[in-house]
């Protein structure tokens, strides 16, 4: 393990977010993983399908007609970002917002038991065997990516990203919506 002395927590957290993710670049190009494959912006995303840590099912293509918080996370490095995701969930499940966190190499029992510790309520997927994590190619965490109410991609955000800066992304995919909606009354006289 490499340890930083002195150092903040924040800062250890850091480079330990930095050698995550040069540690997954590599791995990326050693299995053959390219740019052309992996999901971008304006994409339908791979299905995820099968049962939360709670034993409900959940489905990525019957979330439909919302939008899709999609955060790929481990315990080791992101857990805090979960806890800026709650607020999005509470605060917005009724406008049609729904988050889903896909978490990565933990063990359900983790998942579970940091869910419960930080009050978590929104979906949470165990993917111990990382087959979600190479479907969508993902190298490093967090990766955060806002699936608009068609089921497109329309925003891939690698690493951790401000709580303010995420409110903007999510509330811009419900005003583009509202403006479609708004322009496909007119042009029908509704």
């Amino acid at each position: 393990m490499i340890s930083i002395p002195n150092e903040p927590l924040p800062l250890k957290r850091t480079c330990i977010r930095v050698l995550l993710i040069i540690v997954m670049a590599g791995f990326s190009v050693i299995t053959g993983c390219s740019d052309e494959h992996r999901i971008k912006i304006g994409d339908i995303p791979p299905e995820i399908s099968g049962n939360d840590i709670q034993g409900r099912p959940i489905s990525l293509s019957k979330l439909r007609g919302k939008v899709v918080i999609l955060c790929f996370w481990t315990t080791s490095c992101c857990g805090d970002i979960l806890t800026r995701l709650q607020p999005f969930q509470s605060n917005s499940k009724d406008k049609g917002l729904t988050v889903l966190a896909v978490n990565v190499g933990n063990s359900k029992e983790t998942v579970e038991s940091y869910a419960k510790d930080y009050a978590l309520t929104f979906t949470l997927l165990t993917d111990t065997n990382s087959k979600l994590f190479k479907q969508y190619q993902i190298v490093g965490f967090p990766t955060i990516f806002i699936i608009d109410r068609n089921g497109i991609v329309r925003e891939k955000i690698m690493g951790d990203i401000q709580t303010e800066n995420l409110l903007k992304l999510v509330v811009k995919q419900f005003k583009i919506q509202k403006e479609i909606e708004t322009n496909y009354n007119k042009a029908h006289n509704k």
